[in-house]
């Protein structure tokens, strides 16, 4: 089964915290990890369960995860690639609390951006979301088990826009926020982060970052129904290299 997880764009945010060069490209490799913590509740056909997991729990259910971003730039213009695969097993509760569920759910995500610096330090930045998600629950309760497992994937577009702020020579923070799906994909997603950069030396980078992202997605009807309506927020951490 595949392992994934929480769509999610934060090397979009870890990575542009670096002022754009002039007339040459400069490329940056971002590996990440992020401590989310997930709550909301998610449906496959008849099955129901409540998730509400903190970033120890998530510690604790982990099965698989890789986290990793690229980003070219050139003058004002940049490319971002921002990908994240990750798997997660829990336990939850159905929506009235009296039934017992578990939880595998498993999501990846891969988004693709180009960014153009309107004003110093100001980017607006637009791109498609591809996620991958597959969720497996098992619930048990007065009338006995039920089991039930979806598969679903879709493509969201993204807009949204990013603020440096560098405040001295090898610190910077960077505020980013954007907003995808419109029921075009999913019914509505938006993610906001604060990165935090220290640039420990002219090819490394270290990378602290706080996020939240809200997403709404549902497909089908009756026993095809699917449903995933979840929040994600946590820290970051990362190391950016340049070359």
């Amino acid at each position: 089964m595949r392992r994934g997880v929480l769509p999610s764009t934060i090397g979009v945010v870890l990575l542009a915290a670096t002022p754009l060069q002039a007339a040459e490209w400069k490329h940056e490799l971002a590996p990440y990890m992020w401590g989310a913590a997930i709550s909301g509740d998610t449906t496959a056909g008849p099955v129901s369960a409540d998730v509400d997991s903190s970033f120890g729990d998530i510690l604790d259910n982990l099965e698989m995860g890789f986290m990793g971003a690229y980003r070219a730039s050139r003058d004002r213009l940049s490319i971002t690639v921002d990908g994240i695969y990750m798997g997660l097993g829990d336990h939850g509760r159905g929506p009235a609390g009296f039934v017992n569920a578990d939880v595998d759910l498993d999501q990846s995500a891969l988004e693709v951006d180009v960014g153009y610096e309107v004003l110093e330090r100001l980017t607006v930045f637009g791109g498609l979301r591809y996620n991958d998600l597959s969720v497996k629950l098992d619930s048990t309760g007065p009338l006995g088990t039920r089991s039930a497992d979806a598969d679903e994937d879709w493509v969201d577009p993204v807009i949204g826009a990013h603020f440096t702020i560098p405040f001295a020579d090898e610190w910077s923070l960077t505020m980013r926020g954007d907003i995808g799906g419109v029921r075009i994909g999913s019914g509505f997603a938006w993610p906001v982060a604060g990165t935090l950069r220290w640039q420990v030396s002219e090819r490394v980078g270290v990378l602290g970052a706080y996020r939240y992202i809200d997403m709404d997605y549902n497909n089908g009807e009756d026993h095809t129904y699917f449903e995933y309506d979840m929040s994600l927020s946590g820290p970051a951490l990362g190391v950016v290299f340049t070359f």
